[in-house]
C-alpha cells in the first residue's frame, strides 16, 4: 500500500488534533434534507448551464454534529438531462470537519476531510473519477468586524478509465474582511491553485484569482452589493492536446482567463419572501486557443487528413452577458420542526465570441423545493 503524501498525512494530523476535546460536548444534533429543481433552456448552447432543453437536478444531505468541534456529512446528487440523457451523472460525497476554539479566542482553526465520487451515463463512462480531499484553515479577528482568514486545500482526483487525466490539486487561499457601523461589508480575497497529472501526457498547470465584493444595508427590508474578480484558470502546455479532448465535458474550460464583474439588489417582499435582481458581465480569453476549429457554414470542425483538428492563428475571446432575478420563499416552523422552502429563478444569457461555435443566447427558468429536518 502506498503511504498518504506527507501534505495530506499533515492534514490528517491536524484534523485529529482539533478533535481532541476543547469545548463542552453538546448534545447529538442531526440535521436532513432533500431537494430538486426543474431547469428549463430556449436555446443556450454549452456549459451554461447546458446543450439540454430541460434538466431534472435532485440532491439529498444528512449531517450529524456529535459535538461542538466536529461534524460528519454525507450528499448525493442526481442530475437527469430529458432531452440528452447521455449527459446523466450523479455525484456522491461523505466529508468530516473539525473546529477548534474557545469562548472569546482570536483565533479559530478548522480542518475537513471528503472522499466523493461522480458516476456518468455510458456515453461518458470513461470519466467517471473519484476524489479525496483535506482542508486546513485558519481564522483571526484582528478587531471587531475585522478578520482574516488563511486556508490551504489539497486533493486527488483519479480516472479508472481514463488514467492520463488523474491529478493533484493544491490551493492556498487567503481573504480579509471588514463591517463597518455604516452596515457596510468590505471582502477581498486572493488564492493561488496549482495542478499536477500522474502521467507525462499533460503538463502541469496553475492558476490565480483575486476578487473583492462590497455589500451595503440600505434599511431593514433592501441591501446592495457588488462583487469584481480576476482569474487565471489552468493551462495546459499543449494546447493541441487540450482542443483534441474537448468532448470531455469534466475538463477545465479550456483554461479561460479575465475580468468579472456584477451587482445585485436584495429585496425582503411582504410574506418574508426574498428577491434578488443581479447583472453579471464577463470577459474571457483562451490563451493558445484559436477561433478558427470550426465551420458554421458546413456545421463541422476542420480536421486534417489524421482527422486532428487544425489549429489556426489567433486566440479565441468570449464576452458574456447575465441578468437574473430570484425569488425565494421560506416556510418554517412545520410539523416536527421541519422547515421548506421554494425558489423560482429566471435568467437571460448570451455570449458573444469570435468562435462562431461558441455563440448563444437565451432564457432558463428554474423553480425548485427543498425540506430540511
Amino acid at each position: 500500500m502506498r503511504s498518504a503524501p506527507a501534505p495530506l498525512t499533515a492534514l490528517l494530523f491536524a484534523t485529529a488534533c482539533l478533535a481532541a476535546p476543547a469545548v463542552p460536548r453538546a448534545q447529538p444534533a442531526w440535521n436532513a434534507g432533500a431537494g430538486v429543481s426543474l431547469i428549463a433552456v430556449d436555446n443556450v448552447f454549452g456549459t451554461a448551464p447546458s446543450p439540454a432543453d430541460g434538466i431534472v437536478d435532485g440532491r439529498g444531505w444528512l449531517l450529524w454534529t456529535p459535538a461542538d468541534m466536529l461534524q460528519l456529512g454525507a450528499s448525493g446528487r442526481l442530475v437527469r438531462f430529458l432531452d440528452n440523457p447521455d449527459l446523466n451523472h450523479a455525484y456522491l460525497q461523505a466529508s468530516a470537519e473539525a473546529r477548534r476554539s474557545t469562548p472569546g479566542a482570536a483565533t479559530q482553526w478548522m480542518a475537513g476531510l471528503s472522499v466523493s465520487q461522480r458516476a456518468n451515463d455510458d456515453l461518458y463512462a470513461l470519466y467517471d473519477y473519484r476524489e479525496g480531499g483535506a482542508y486546513l484553515s485558519a481564522k483571526r479577528y484582528l478587531a471587531p468586524g475585522f478578520s482574516a482568514q488563511l486556508r490551504a486545500d489539497l486533493s486527488r482526483r483519479a480516472y479508472p478509465d481514463s488514467p492520463d487525466e488523474d491529478a493533484r490539486r493544491t490551493w492556498l487561499s487567503a481573504r480579509l474582511q471588514r463591517s463597518l457601523p455604516t452596515r457596510t461589508s468590505l471582502g477581498c480575497s486572493a488564492r493561488a491553485g496549482w495542478k499536477s497529472y500522474a502521467t507525462d501526457q499533460l503538463e502541469p498547470a496553475a492558476s490565480w484569482e483575486i476578487s473583492a465584493q462590497v455589500a451595503q444595508s440600505l434599511s431593514s427590508r433592501f441591501a446592495l452589493r457588488a462583487w469584481w474578480s480576476r482569474s487565471r484558470l489552468y493551462e495546459y502546455g499543449d494546447v493541441a492536446v487540450q482542443v483534441a479532448a474537448f468532448d470531455n465535458p469534466l475538463l477545465d474550460e479550456f483554461s479561460a482567463e479575465g475580468p468579472r464583474a456584477g451587482a445585485a439588489l436584495k429585496v425582503i417582499l411582504p410574506g418574508n419572501c426574498l428577491a434578488e435582481l443581479s447583472a453579471e458581465r464577463a470577459w474571457s480569453d483562451y490563451p493558445g486557443r484559436p477561433p478558427q476549429i470550426y465551420d458554421p457554414a458546413t456545421g463541422e470542425f476542420l480536421l486534417d487528413d489524421d482527422d486532428q483538428i487544425v489549429l489556426g492563428a489567433g486566440e479565441r475571446s468570449d464576452e458574456l452577458s447575465r441578468v437574473r432575478l430570484d425569488l425565494e420563499q421560506r416556510l418554517a416552523a412545520l410539523h416536527g420542526g421541519a422547515t421548506a422552502s421554494f425558489r423560482v429563478s429566471v435568467e437571460w444569457a448570451r455570449r458573444s465570441s469570435n468562435d462562431l461555435y461558441w455563440q448563444w443566447s437565451g432564457w432558463s427558468v428554474q423553480a425548485g423545493a427543498a425540506f430540511e429536518y
